[in-house]
């Protein structure tokens, strides 16, 4: 049978709970990492839903759809692998179409500009 703890004694807190595969950063510590399973994928899946559709309808009108859709996939991609590869995907193309541009204006790419 386990005594309890003398106040001399000092407790300590439970070791904290292995990070989820894939999943780094402050995402780990997000507050929305609290909630219920089913709750959060529910709000993830609708703020990032929610976010494309704000993105499609803004490539067509004025505004910043590119934006909303980089958005909607980040917030997708913390809890759905195909967002998060889909964000990689665009990402990765958007930096070689950044460089490539630069080199046709005759710019070379570089992390600083003088």
């Amino acid at each position: 049978m386990q005594s309890l703890p003398s106040h001399s004694e000092k407790v300590t807190e439970a070791p904290a709970p292995a990070e989820s595969p894939g999943i780094s950063g402050f995402a780990s510590r997000a507050p929305w990492r609290r909630l219920p399973y089913p709750l959060r994928l529910l709000a993830v899946t609708a703020l990032g839903t929610g976010s494309l559709l704000v993105g499609a309808a803004l490539l067509v009108l004025p505004g910043p759809g590119l934006v909303f859709l980089a958005l909607g996939l980040a917030i997708l991609a913390t809890e759905f692998v195909w967002a998060k590869t889909l964000l990689h995907r665009a990402t990765t193309t958007g930096s070689r179409g950044w460089h490539k541009a630069r080199a046709l204006v005759g710019k070379p790419s570089t992390h600083r500009d003088s």
